[in-house]
């Protein structure tokens, strides 16, 4: 499954999204990435946010990643 378009709160810059689901598993596995890394990015050592959750929103660090749904 890949997300919606996603912006990054420290560039601006677009994120790219996968999440991928094992048979077995209730919960998808994310990756969340600069789709380029921009070197300037001040949020550069947050990503790749990756983890279990059932919603991009509650990977770790997302609140300060991911700007909020217009």
């Amino acid at each position: 499954m890949i997300h919606a378009s996603l912006v990054c709160q420290g560039c601006s810059g677009t994120l790219y999204a996968v999440a991928t689901k094992d048979g077995a598993a209730s919960l998808p596995t994310w990756k969340v990435d600069h789709d380029h890394t921009p070197p300037a990015c001040p949020l550069r050592p947050l990503l790749p946010l990756e983890g279990t959750a059932a919603h991009i929103q509650e990977l770790p660090h997302a609140e300060h990643v991911l700007t909020q749904p217009a």
